[in-house]
This record gives C-alpha cells, structure tokens and sequence, in this order.
C-alpha cells in the first residue's frame, strides 16, 4: 500500500535466467523488498517497492524489469487549451465602475488574466497566491504589502505566496498577470 507522498511506481519483475546471481540488486534497493535465498533473489515485500527505473539502468541483461507504469491524472485536473491573442488592445475593458479582468487562461492551478484600470482607479491591497504582473500600457503603482512601486510598461513584478497586493493607475494602465496556485 502506496502512504500519501509517496510516488507508486510498478513492482519490478526478476528473471531468474537472465541473472547473474551478484546480488548487487539486495545492496542497492533503498526500501529492502529484495532479499537472496541462497543464489536467487526474491521480492520479499511488493508492497514497499519504490522501483523508478534504477534497476534496469543497472543491469544491462536486464534481469530485473518493469512491465509498465501507469500514470493517472486526477479527473478534477483541467487542462489549459492552447490559445493565440494577436492583440492584447482587444481584452483591455476600461469601465467606469472598475476593473473588469479578462480571464485568458484558468483552472486549479493557473490563472491568466488582463487587467485594466481607467486613470485613478484602484484595485485594493489584498492577499493572494504566487503571482506575475507584467504591465503592458500606462503608468501607476503597485503595492506589495507595506511597499510601493512606480510600474509602467515592460515592468514586471513577481509577488509572493500571501503577500498583499494592489494596483493604483496613473494613467490608463493595462497589466497581464498570472496567478500560480
């Protein structure tokens, strides 16, 4: 049985005809499944192996294998289409009640949007993920918890995991940013 964490990967199969009986294959198993009974050696614990390849990197007569891995992908994962914006102008919305982000790309783990704000407008400081604001027209300023920076076009600022950030347009000023989940 695979304990949270831990990478399950296939037991690997012996060939008893294919060995050469050295049992360098009992020295270097980090989680001791192998054991020698007299010259043959046998998988004592199937359910600990952490087999990841280096066995059959060992033996070229390729006396210990692997017939397979299978790899699943959680169904709740969805996964970002490719996509193509010959023109950031087009997803920049300047609205006189606020920022109106345009989503580009999203799910679990990624989000990309296009934000816009008209000049004097404000987007809070407020906690969020790992993130990357790329500012692509205008001039303003960013705020990173106590800190603040001039931005205008071709800045990029990198903000941590759960620090505080916002976004105060002196100019009309469009930014991408990219939130890492």
């Amino acid at each position: 049985m695979v304990q949270s964490g831990q990478e399950q990967c296939p037991v690997p199969l012996i060939d008893l005809y294919c060995g050469t009986d050295c049992g360098m294959c009992v020295v270097v198993c980090p989680t001791d499944p192998l054991a020698a009974q007299g010259a043959i050696t046998v998988m004592m614990g199937p359910d600990v192996s952490t087999s990841s390849g280096h066995y059959e990197r060992l033996y070229p007569e390729q006396a210990i294998s692997r017939l397979f891995q299978i790899i699943c992908i959680p169904k709740e994962t969805t996964l970002i289409q490719p996509a193509f914006y010959p023109d950031w102008h087009e997803k920049a919305i300047f609205s006189p009640t606020g920022p109106q982000p345009q989503i580009l790309a999203e799910n679990e783990k990624l989000k990309v949007i296009v934000g816009s704000l008209d000049v004097g407008q404000k987007i809070p400081p407020h906690p969020e993920a790992l993130a990357v604001y790329h500012f692509l027209e205008g001039a303003g300023w960013m705020t990173i918890d106590d800190e603040r920076y001039p931005v205008s076009s071709g800045a990029t600022v990198i903000t941590p995991e759960g620090a505080k950030r916002g976004v105060e347009a002196e100019t009309r000023l469009v930014f991408l940013a990219a939130r890492i989940a």
